[in-house]
């Protein structure tokens, strides 16, 4: 009976991880192998083994050291933004007098409007009809508060600026949703008693709120942040990685490298660079959460 309530769960888990292995595990052993190999897209089965020059070659250039800060700058900015956004909305729709009425259930569908659109067509309603600088929106609500115009797209000092935003606003409804479901867990008596006790705003949150959804929180920071670290289709479709390369971030260069150039020995150990990147995060993320849980 033991071996059978072992084994019980792999019934469900074999399919789903077959398909993870074929679907994800190949490509990602291909990669590695090219990772290796001066190896161009019009002869994949023909490269050379070079050993570490690829790796050697890219931590030369210049342009891949500074993608890998454009990328730190994207990835810490939308991931922020997002969080802290997520959390703000989340606080307001769960707090007392709005949580579970209509008002509350339409502002959750709308701010979900972002998350269930596609990345790419985020970028491009981005680029012609919020970044624009002639006719965007942004521009618009900048005159209308008596400033001038900002070449978001256009400039290298503000570019980035776009595609953090934009990315965050993207991402913000996946924390939204969690932490509106975690706030929702705490009971009413906990917060009342509180506030009867004549503990600040500041006091509740840090004292009461906090510890109950820092997990929740944790775990939303680390899925945002490694879903941006990796993010292509915004970022392509609000500037292509300009201007003057101003936001090519790793994945644009992969792109560029790999698509464009046909280079793909380079490209795959670019993607590699960032799956230890990725790999080397979330582990130190779940040690982190672990020994926060020890600690308890």
């Amino acid at each position: 009976m033991a071996t059978q309530r072992y084994f019980r769960p792999w019934y469900f888990i074999f399919p789903g991880a077959m398909l993870g292995l074929i679907t994800l595990g190949y490509p990602i052993v291909q990669a590695i192998y090219h990772s290796f190999h001066a190896v161009t897209m019009r002869r994949l089965g023909d490269g050379v083994f070079v050993g570490m020059d690829n790796f050697v070659q890219l931590f030369g250039d210049h342009l891949f050291l500074r993608s890998i800060m454009a990328t730190i700058s994207f990835t810490l900015g939308s991931t922020v933004l997002a969080v802290a956004f997520g959390l703000f909305i989340a606080s307001v729709m769960s707090s007392q007098g709005i949580r579970g009425t209509a008002l509350a259930r339409f502002f959750m569908a709308f701010f979900l409007v972002p998350f269930v659109t596609t990345q790419v067509v985020t970028g491009i309603l981005g680029r012609l009809y919020v970044w624009q600088s002639s006719y965007g929106l942004v521009n618009f609500l900048l005159e209308t508060i008596g400033l001038e115009r900002v070449r978001w797209l256009t400039s290298m000092d503000h570019a980035m600026t776009a595609t953090v935003v934009t990315n965050g606003w993207r991402m913000a409804p996946l924390a939204l949703l969690i932490f509106y479901a975690a706030l929702a867990t705490i009971p009413d008596e906990i917060v009342e008693s509180a506030e009867v006790d004549g503990a600040s705003f500041l006091t509740l949150w840090f004292r009461i709120k906090y510890p109950m959804i820092r997990f929740h929180l944790g775990f939303v920071s680390l899925i945002i942040l490694t879903s941006a670290f990796r993010e292509f289709d915004v970022i392509y479709g609000l500037t292509g990685g300009g201007p003057g390369r101003s936001t090519e971030v790793l994945s644009i260069l992969v792109y560029r490298l790999g698509v464009t150039q046909g280079n793909m020995g380079m490209a795959n150990a670019v993607s590699v660079t960032m799956l230890v990147i990725v790999s080397v995060i979330t582990i130190a993320a779940v040690k982190i959460g672990k020994l926060g849980a020890m600690s308890e």
